[in-house]
Order: structure tokens, then C-alpha cells, then sequence
């Protein structure tokens, strides 16, 4: 593949990849009103977004038609804000790691800025021309600076999160997005390697690499930065399934006891519209009223009707791993029989409505083990005439 072709991919990935960090940004900006940390990742993506969108030919011609303003290829002003948007990763990245120094990033930023613009106007008038041209020479303190900025900003970023992500064994996803803007950093981070590596032997070829390795840059940033979206797109979809298979229980058990539901039954599908965040409420809401009818509904079976359901489980050779479900479905099918027959309630003894596990997501796999195990045979088989009457008197 010769240079051209290369020059050419890289301009393609280049303009890709800023236009999917744009897509991601303008999706990440409900999330960055809600948030401090993610307020601060959307600035950093919009200064690394900005910085690779202003060196795009169709906009660098753009803003040059504009009257009195000069852009250029390497000019003073996509100069200044390469060095600012550096500054704003650095500052997320030590923010995210509880590192952060506000003061020292953006007072070091300010100060490197204001000597480039001493130094365009006053001692090297001609610098701000691109690396890769013959306007920048070895001894250029214009681009000695730049270079450093760029430097000391990407680098500790790389180590940082690279160290983190080692660190974060238990949390894939973080591993994963830490990882890929490290790969981002370490792109960038070679890209001022190479620039420094121009100035010193004057190779200038190395330019035709310089869109690719932008485009590079742009493709990981933008992956990092997606990944929350994607991780939560699919919780939703996870949430979005629950809900539906949760529905047909849900339902019948606030039939029995309306009072514990915040409102009526809807249309199966109307649970399934929503932001993620609404969707996962309504799932947290939904497991907690059908945990509140199973309180309600235990009084109406007796703890001989549970042992009952067990046995009968056991003898319907039900898996062992699925056992507790099936029971629970069954004392609760006798449950409402014995509630619609006018049995009064008494209470039991027995725990039998206490949900396994530790948190949300087990409390949810287990009343999906008991919506599915209500279809099951051996639910429909389970017969508890007249073991309930000892659960209560006829009202």
C-alpha cells in the first residue's frame, strides 16, 4: 500500500471517526446534565472532536472563507486549541481517578498559551506552520512547546489509565473503556512523537501518516466514550425483556391485591416505552409490588400446604436449581384459590415470600424462574383442596 493510499484511508477514517464522536457527544448530553463526571467527559471529547473537526478540508476551507479569519492547515488558532483540548482530557481523566488539579492544568494551559501567541507574533512570526513543511525547523521553540504540551498532557493519561484499568479487575466494562482511551492516548501520544522525530531529521514523508493516525485517535475516543451507551442500551433491553416476561405475574397477583400497585395494568407493550432510566424504575417498582402481594397472599396458604408444594416439586423431578421457584409458584396458585374461595387470611409462620439473593438483578432472575415455572405442568397438577382450611375460616 503506498503513501497516497494511505493518505487517503486515513483522511476516511479521520472524517468517520469525528463524525461519530458528534454522534456520540450529542447522545452522551442527557446523561452530562444529570452528572459532574459526565459533564466533564463530554467537554473532554468535545475539545478532541473539535480539534480533529477543524483540520478536515471541508471545514478548514470553510472557516478560511470566512472574513478575517485565518485558519490554515497548522495555524496559530487549531494550534491553541489542540493544546486546550488536551488540557480538558487531562483535567477528565484526573477528575475520573480522583486526582484532580483544576487549578494547575488550566493555569499551566493559560500560560502555555499565552507564549504561543507571544512567540507567533514577536520572535517567530513564520512557526505556526505545519511540522511537516519546511516553516518548522529543529530549533523552533513554537513548536518545542506544542509539542511538550501535547506530551504532558497524553502521557500521563496513557499511564493512568492503563494503571486503572489493571486495577479494575472486577469491572470489565471499565477495564474495557479505561483501555480504550488509553489505545487513544498512546496514538495521540505517538502522533507528537513523531512530529519531534520531523523536527530532528527533517523527514517529512512521515506526514502522509499524520490523517490515519488522526483518524485512529478519533475511532478509539469515540469508542471509550460510547461505551456507557452501549453498556446501557443493553441493560435497557435486559430491563425491556423483564418487564414483558414479568407482566402476566405481575398482573394476576395485583388482580388479587390491588391495593400494593402505584397503578392499574396497562397494555403489555406500553411497559416497554421509555428512557432507560424510566425503564429501570418501572422494573424496580414492579418487583417490589409483586413482592408485596406474595407478603399479603402467604397468609392464605398454611405451612402444611408449603410442605405440600415441595413435595410435590421433588416428586415431579424438578431440577434442583429451579426448585425454590416452582414452589413458590405453586403456594401461590393455591394462594389465589383460597383467597377467591373466601378463605380468611392467617398469618404463616413460614418465610416463604422472602426473594433469594442480594440485590435487584437476583431478585429479578428468581420471579423470572417463577413466572416461567407457573406455566409448567406440575403447577397446574398441584392440588391443595382442603389443606388450606387451616389457613383460615370461610369469611
Amino acid at each position: 500500500m503506498g503513501t497516497i493510499s494511505v493518505y487517503e484511508l486515513g483522511t476516511q477514517v479521520q472524517l468517520y471517526g469525528v463524525l461519530a464522536m458528534w454522534v456520540v457527544i450529542l447522545l452522551r448530553i442527557p446523561a452530562a446534565r444529570r452528572s459532574r463526571q459526565q459533564r466533564m467527559l463530554l467537554l473532554a471529547v468535545v475539545g478532541m472532536a473539535g480539534s480533529i473537526t477543524i483540520y478536515l478540508a471541508p471545514v478548514l476551507s470553510a472557516l478560511n472563507a470566512l472574513p478575517g479569519i485565518v485558519i490554515a492547515g497548522c495555524g496559530l488558532f487549531t494550534n491553541l486549541w489542540g493544546v486546550f483540548s488536551s488540557a480538558l482530557v487531562l483535567d477528565f481523566v484526573l477528575g475520573a481517578l480522583g486526582r484532580r488539579r483544576a487549578k494547575l492544568v488550566y493555569g499551566g494551559t493559560a500560560a502555555v498559551l499565552v507564549t504561543l501567541v507571544a512567540l507567533n507574533l514577536t520572535a517567530f512570526p513564520n512557526d505556526e506552520g505545519c511540522v511537516t513543511t519546511n516553516q518548522a525547523q529543529w530549533y523552533s521553540t513554537f513548536w518545542w512547546i506544542i509539542i511538550a504540551a501535547h506530551l504532558v498532557a497524553k502521557i500521563p493519561c496513557l499511564l493512568l489509565c492503563l494503571r486503572y484499568a489493571h486495577q479494575a479487575r472486577q469491572d470489565s466494562s471499565l477495564r474495557i473503556g479505561l483501555g480504550l482511551f488509553a489505545a487513544a492516548f498512546a496514538v495521540s501520544a505517538f502522533f507528537w512523537l513523531t512530529m519531534l522525530y520531523v523536527l530532528f531529521t527533517g523527514e517529512r514523508w512521515i506526514g502522509q501518516y499524520s490523517a490515519l493516525n488522526i483518524g485512529l485517535t478519533a475511532v478509539l475516543m469515540t469508542a471509550g466514550a460510547a461505551l456507557p451507551l452501549v453498556l446501557d442500551t443493553g441493560q435497557m433491553v435486559r430491563n425491556m425483556r423483564a418487564l414483558w416476561r414479568l407482566w402476566p405475574l405481575w398482573r394476576d397477583l395485583i388482580e388479587e391485591v390491588p391495593h400494593v400497585a402505584l397503578s392499574r395494568p396497562q397494555a403489555r407493550a406500553r411497559d416497554l416505552l421509555g428512557t432507560p432510566h424510566s425503564t429501570y424504575l418501572r422494573l424496580y417498582r414492579r418487583v417490589i409490588e409483586i413482592r408485596d402481594a406474595m407478603l399479603i397472599l402467604r397468609d392464605y396458604v398454611s405451612p402444611e400446604t408449603v410442605r405440600r408444594a415441595q413435595a410435590h416439586v421433588e416428586a415431579a423431578g424438578v431440577p434442583s436449581a429451579e426448585r425454590q421457584a416452582a414452589v413458590t409458584a405453586c403456594w401461590l396458585a393455591a394462594a389465589r384459590r383460597a383467597k377467591n374461595a373466601g378463605v380468611a387470611p392467617d398469618p404463616n409462620p413460614l418465610d416463604v415470600a422472602q426473594l433469594p439473593g442480594d440485590g435487584l438483578p437476583s431478585e429479578i432472575d428468581f420471579l423470572l424462574a417463577v413466572a416461567r415455572a407457573r406455566t409448567q405442568p406440575w403447577v397446574a397438577t398441584f392440588e391443595a383442596a382442603g389443606s388450606d382450611q387451616g389457613a383460615g375460616k370461610q369469611a
